[in-house]
């Protein structure tokens, strides 16, 4: 059986050793080469803390659940044995002394999460890295993946393979189940046909032994998900652009959407998927609103009838007057529809955006959402929702059509599946009608796993187009990744039960999907700093447009205003901004490109202003995202039992970093 690894649960477990709270407070071990950073531990299975350096423990004592992630106050030899004084951190007392045996030393705050289980095989822990790195870089991984996997789930793996498991057959959310998967070291690996990949040396929670014996029964199958799932729900939520140049569509939308609820309801009753409205539009040209920026109508709330959708959806009318350019504020109405739309107890949430014009992103003088296109997705994806564009390529809008198309095309792209991007040729209202109708019923089968996109009725007789036919059946399988990732929830899927092993970040036999996404547990005091250092940047850039040589200087101005390592950042040693001292050490270190990082004093002056006007722009945009985040209650973990306090930790994404 899979061991839940809660750490709030884990942590409370922990007994009181030691000093009484009435003591000095202690604050733990600095890393060597470190200003800030903490030494950190993950424990063994068996750790059992004592009171001095040494000690046997006492019987019946209290062991400390495997993997708990504490902090180091102190280490000592005694008995011919290195010891680790070990404790919560923050205001508490240490808990005791553990033999150093027993905990593994954790230099990052790296983990990794299971990405969505579409168009993906399961990922393979391996005994040693070097036998992963063969399989990749010299033999057919992708034939050694099938015929492992085979192996396992008839209970036939060798005892001498150079696997020891294989991820769960039903997918681990770390959304809905937080668990950790520390990444304990890495290298870059290369697939024959060029593709890289990480090789991951993680850490798992295991009950009982050390390591985990190898497969030697068939594995249970997977539980059925081809039904109807009891208590699942889907919600979908349209954003529909209310400008005067989309008047004719609107009443388009009304026709179509009222079709969709009347079958979907007849279809499904109660369980129909729940609608929710907004509209959005943009400002004038002095600024104002036209009426409203972004607005909600209706929410997907439990209405078997949808009668306040379909009153909403009348209430739906066009601008009178035009505003300032072709452009729209769309990314203010999905902004919106992700964190201002009460979502219930919906699951499945599908975001649907609907206009005639490119978005105007949160870095332009008028953006209302603060968010440009890959912070934007981000946020969507942090709350675990998908977003589809329907664009309708009117004739009016033929210059702006390119733009609007990349920039839906990158706000669409679900992780492993791709883009949700629906073009509409010409703007033709049947057409367009067809779409709306297609998509919303593809998302509601996303509850009918026995049904595919292709069962999809056909309106008119008429098939899609390739690009809207592509988009649906992408659209079909992030409804099934949807449920697939409640299911596994609602079954109590854990991690895969090992201690140590070595697993690729990418699929072996497709190496284009990723099977573990790479993230970093940041704190919230961390996010804060993170936001304020990325302020002091945007700041000293926007101070030194006119003087642009005078930009790293502001640099070490703000550096050491912030009271950061004023010994790095002075004279020619801080030629990057990295060397400036700005940025946390948390950061440093990490298996990604940092494009704010490695940034040159010479980059800097060899750009063009509108290549400095992007850089400062995206800095704004990420600034704005790590508020969302910070300010979102629900996204964070407590390892302390505070999941309000600095210490709650978010897995943020690589992607999102600077």
């Amino acid at each position: 059986m899979l061991k839940t690894l809660t750490m709030a649960t884990a942590l409370a477990l922990l007994p009181v050793i030691g000093l009484a709270q009435s003591a000095p407070e202690r604050r733990p071990l600095l890393m060597a080469g470190k200003s800030t950073l903490e030494q950190r531990v993950l424990t063994r299975p068996g750790a059992v803390p004592v009171a001095r350096p040494g000690d046997d423990a006492p019987e019946g004592a209290a062991v400390i659940p495997p993997l708990s992630l504490l902090f180091v106050y102190g280490r000592e030899t005694a008995g011919g044995e290195d010891w680790v004084e070990v404790g919560r951190g923050g205001r508490s007392a240490p808990v005791g002394w553990v033999p150093a045996r027993t905990v593994i030393d954790w230099k990052q705050n790296l983990v990794v999460a299971f990405t969505d289980r579409v168009n993906r095989n399961r990922a393979l822990f391996f005994k040693d890295g070097e036998d992963l790195r063969r399989i990749v870089e010299e033999e057919d991984a992708g034939a050694f993946a099938r015929d492992t996997l085979t192996a396992i789930q008839t209970g036939t793996l060798a005892p001498d393979a150079p696997v020891i498991a294989a991820e769960p057959p039903a997918h681990v959310d770390i959304s809905r189940q937080f668990y950790l998967l520390p990444i304990l070291d890495w290298q870059e690996v290369w697939f024959p046909d060029g593709f890289q990949a990480l090789a991951l040396n993680v850490a798992a929670t295991s009950e009982g032994a050390e390591a985990p014996e190898t497969a030697a029964a068939p594995e249970a199958p997977a539980p059925e998900a081809d039904v109807v799932a009891e208590g699942y729900r889907t919600g979908v939520v349209f954003v529909v652009d209310t400008s005067i140049s989309f008047d004719r569509y609107i009443r388009a939308a009304e026709r179509v959407m009222t079709g969709v609820r009347d079958r979907l309801v007849k279809e499904f009753g109660p369980a129909a998927p729940r609608f929710g409205l907004v509209g959005f539009r943009d400002v004038m040209e002095d600024g104002s609103p036209d009426g409203y920026v972004s607005k909600v109508f209706a929410e997907p709330v439990a209405d078997p009838e949808q009668a306040d959708f379909l009153t909403a959806l009348g209430r739906l009318e066009a601008s009178k007057v035009s505003n300032r350019d072709f452009r729209e504020d769309a990314y203010a109405g999905l902004r919106t529809a992700i964190e201002g739309v009460d979502w219930g107890d919906t699951e499945g949430r599908f975001v649907v955006l609907i206009t005639d014009a490119s978005p105007r992103t949160g870095a332009e003088d008028g953006g209302a959402s603060g968010l440009g296109t890959e912070q934007l997705r981000l946020l969507a994806q942090a709350n675990r929702t998908a977003i589809a564009a329907v664009h309708l390529e009117t004739p009016a809008g033929a210059e702006d059509h390119a733009r609007a198309a990349a920039a839906y095309r990158d706000l669409t792209d679900y992780p492993n599946i791709g883009s949700l991007y629906f073009p509409v040729a010409g703007g033709d209202v049947a057409a367009y009608e067809a779409v709306v109708d297609r998509l919303a019923t593809t998302i509601a089968q996303g509850m009918r796993p026995d049904l595919t996109p292709a069962d999809v009725p056909e309106v008119e007789a008429a098939p899609a187009p390739a690009p809207v036919a592509e988009a649906l059946e992408r659209t079909g399988l992030v409804g099934k990744a949807m449920r697939l990732a409640w299911a596994g929830a609602q079954q109590g899927s854990r991690p895969p039960e090992l201690f140590q092993a070595w697993v690729a970040d990418r699929d072996l036999a497709h190496p284009a999907s990723k099977a573990l996404d790479v993230r970093v547990l940041i704190t919230r005091n961390q996010l804060s700093d993170l936001q304020a250092t990325l302020q002091a940047i945007l700041d000293a850039g926007e101070a030194t447009r006119i003087a642009p040589g005078d930009f790293f200087g502001a640099l070490q101005g703000a550096a050491a205003a912030m009271s950061r390592r004023p010994d790095r950042v002075a004279g020619a040693e801080a030629r990057r901004l990295a060397d400036t001292g700005l940025i946390g050490e948390y950061l440093e270190g990490l298996p990604y490109r940092s494009r704010v990082l490695e940034l040159t004093e010479d980059d800097w002056l060899a750009w063009s202003f509108g290549q400095q006007r992007e850089f400062l722009d995206d800095l704004a945009a990420k600034i704005r995202l790590y508020r969302a985040i910070h300010d979102d209650a629900d996204l964070w973990i407590a390892l302390d039992d505070d999941r309000a306090g600095g210490e709650a930790v978010y897995p943020i994404a690589l992607d999102a970093l600077p």
